[in-house]
């Protein structure tokens, strides 16, 4: 029914054209168009023609509109996308300021600090919190001899000699390297670590006046500034040279150009819980036990 309409509204409006336009023809042209049916079709298939070209030129340009709308959509989507971006940025830099603000505040109430600890199995200190006095290696007794000094130093890798007469062996402690003891698939102290040998570092806090090793802790209780954390570390229960416990980093490293032989020396083992007088819960037997360095 449309198609009819508007074809006939096509013949009116070329007779009217024809009409309004008759004094461009003579009499005997306007007989030839007004009763000339061929001709009249081959006016209507032209403008059907030019319409059919129209109607194409409206469907490819509402093509590329289509095309622009999904263009400006994934536009507006990486516009929010770098917006939230610069967001999260903006966040980080606020916190990084209220930080450093905070250990301006620090250093004012604790003038100079003065907090001092080693940190086992790295050569660095905690950044923005401490200062490295120096690093070096980790030393103590050889893990058998009864006579064994318990603890482990932090040696210095630049030693003073003393200008004094050697003395006979039978008159002298010993003092030997340290290695870590793993076995297979123990990642305490990192991957294919055994026999390694252990770096250590002596750090002084530029803020804080005290600091203490908590064990079976990841974290610091309330009001108290987390410099390192890690493993809890003893000699071997069978060994007959006595040890302390200490705390080796979650992240620790070989020495640098150290060995990975089996020289033994002062010897680093993960410490477990065994239960019995060990309260066993909160205790659990035969885990690992943690370590966190705490500031205040």
């Amino acid at each position: 029914m449309a198609c009819k309409y508007g074809r006939a509204h096509l013949v009116i409006n070329v007779l009217y054209f024809m009409l309004v336009c008759g004094s461009c023809f003579s009499n005997h042209d306007k007989r030839i168009l007004l009763s000339d049916p061929d001709y009249v079709q081959q006016q209507m298939t032209h403008l059907q023609s030019e319409l059919q070209t129209l109607q194409a030129t409206v469907q490819s340009q509402n093509g590329e509109l289509q095309t622009l709308q999904t263009t400006v959509q994934s536009q507006n989507v990486k516009i929010s996308s770098l917006e939230q971006q610069l967001s999260y940025s903006n966040n980080e830099t606020q916190s990084q300021a209220r930080e450093i603000e905070y250990l301006k505040q620090l250093s004012q109430v604790h003038q100079g600090g003065g907090a001092s600890f080693v940190r086992w199995g790295r050569t660095d200190c905690p950044a923005n919190l401490t200062e490295l006095v120096y690093s070096g290696y980790a030393g103590g007794s050889w893990y058998y001899d009864t006579g064994a000094a318990a603890d482990r130093l932090c040696l210095p890798p630049d030693p003073e000699w003393l200008q004094t007469t050697v003395v006979p062996d039978d008159y002298t402690g010993r003092i030997y390297g340290a290695e870590y003891e793993s076995s297979s698939g123990h990642t305490l102290f990192g991957d294919d670590s055994h026999n390694e040998e252990i770096p250590c570092a002596v750090c002084r806090s530029k803020y804080f006046a005290s600091s203490v090793m908590i064990p079976a802790r990841t974290t610091c209780y309330s009001g108290w500034t987390k410099a390192y954390g890690g493993s809890l570390t003893s000699g071997h229960y069978g060994h007959a040279a006595a040890t302390e416990y200490l705390c080796v980093d979650e992240h620790a490293q070989p020495l640098v150009g150290g060995g990975n032989t089996n020289d033994d020396g002062a010897l680093f083992y993960g410490v477990k819980a065994f239960c019995g007088s060990l309260r066993c819960p909160p205790y659990k037997e035969n885990k690992y036990i943690s370590c966190v360095v705490c500031m205040k």
